[in-house]
């Protein structure tokens, strides 16, 4: 069996990067020949790879010259299996990792106003997202679309015309194995942690990972801490942000001096995840933020949004959903639920998402293809 698997960017080491490695071991595991038709060399062993050169600017440019590359290679070299996780016209199997774009764009209608949504819909670049989006799942060569939450997949019928039975709902996966030895030690590690960066042992620490803060709801989550009437916290938060000095400067105007401190990105996330007791990530839209099933998987309680398909996986046992992003009392009354983690705590939370171990989750994903 000939797989190609689409990829446009396969070089970083991204969630979706890594998720594409592995499918494509899964695939080979099966005694499937695999090639990844990509836009930068990589070294992916075992596997073939197609790179095609595209321009680095503008972006509509470069999502056309791929997807027309792409078209090319296929009619030259047939595949029976044409696995796509980017915005391409023509695949036989969808990996909707990045959900719904018209969804996303209606989501910036709420955390960014009306200007700003109407200045994206006249976007080149946007457009082109929503014209592919359009013409992949709806095209008749199309055999199924696997989504990480049941809130894409309503996503996909609101805005798209598609057989209800074409779309699979697939959680995302995490490494629960591979967490289990940073895990087993998380109280010696909080404890360097705290110590390493000089916090209170004694305030619940809260937790907020996520590049783009805006999408991810971090001025919401700030306004929420401010009229909170806990006060033994301390919020860390990590990933990059363009308008970093803009959260900053709100946190101090919200009188949350001492309260928050902003890491930037991070290579080894594993000491906040140890030193955490819960995570906060009130998103105004994400098809399943992978960090809601890692914080689960190191014992942490989660707080988000319904507009995070992660929510889908949060009981009362291990996490508490927001009912409404816009309202900081309302977010408030989701992190009255955190309490400090123990051990016990901790053990209850990891072992409730034991069956998203990343190999179950992967497959079921192959397995529905083949």
């Amino acid at each position: 069996m000939k797989v190609a698997l689409l990829k446009m960017q396969a070089k970083s080491q991204g969630g979706l990067e890594k998720y594409a490695d592995r499918i494509a071991a899964a695939f080979m595991k099966k005694g499937a020949d695999v090639t990844l038709l990509t836009t930068a060399r990589s070294e992916k062993r075992g596997v073939d790879v197609a790179v095609f050169p595209v321009s680095k600017w503008p972006g509509f440019i470069k999502l056309e010259q791929f997807d027309r590359s792409v078209a090319r290679w296929l009619k030259a070299n047939p595949a029976d299996i044409v696995f796509g996780m980017e915005r391409n016209r023509m695949q036989t199997h969808i990996r909707a990792g990045n959900g719904v774009h018209a969804a996303y764009l209606k989501s910036r209608l709420a955390s960014e106003g009306r200007l700003k949504y109407g200045l994206c819909l006249i976007n080149p670049l946007h457009r082109k997202l929503l014209e592919l989006e359009k013409y992949a799942f709806e095209h008749r060569m199309l055999k199924k679309i696997f989504v990480n939450s049941r809130m894409v997949r309503s996503d996909i019928l609101e805005y798209y015309t598609v057989d209800p039975a074409k779309i699979e709902v697939i959680h995302n996966g995490v490494e629960w194995e591979e967490h289990l030895s940073p895990f087993s030690c998380w109280q010696e590690g909080k404890k360097a942690a705290l110590a390493r960066f000089g916090l209170d042992e004694q305030d619940l620490q809260l937790l907020f990972i996520g590049h783009g803060y805006r999408r991810k709801g971090l001025g919401e989550l700030l306004k929420a801490l401010s009229i909170w009437k806990r006060k033994d916290f301390h919020l860390s938060v990590i990933g990059k942000e363009r308008n970093l000095s803009q959260y900053e400067t709100l946190a101090m105007r919200l009188g949350l001096k001492g309260k928050v401190r902003f890491f930037g990105p991070q290579k080894e996330v594993v000491p906040f995840y140890q030193m955490a007791d819960a995570l906060a990530i009130p998103s105004f839209y994400d098809p399943f933020a992978n960090v809601t099933l890692e914080a689960l998987s190191f014992g942490l309680f989660v707080v988000s949004s319904k507009m995070n398909g992660g929510h889908e996986i949060l009981s009362d046992m291990n996490g508490a959903v927001i009912d409404t992003i816009a309202s900081p009392e309302s977010i408030a009354e989701s992190l009255a639920r955190c309490q400090k983690k123990t051990a016990e705590s901790a053990n209850r939370i990891r072992a409730s998402i034991r069956h998203f171990d990343f190999s179950n989750q992967l497959s079921k994903l192959i397995d529905a293809c083949l």
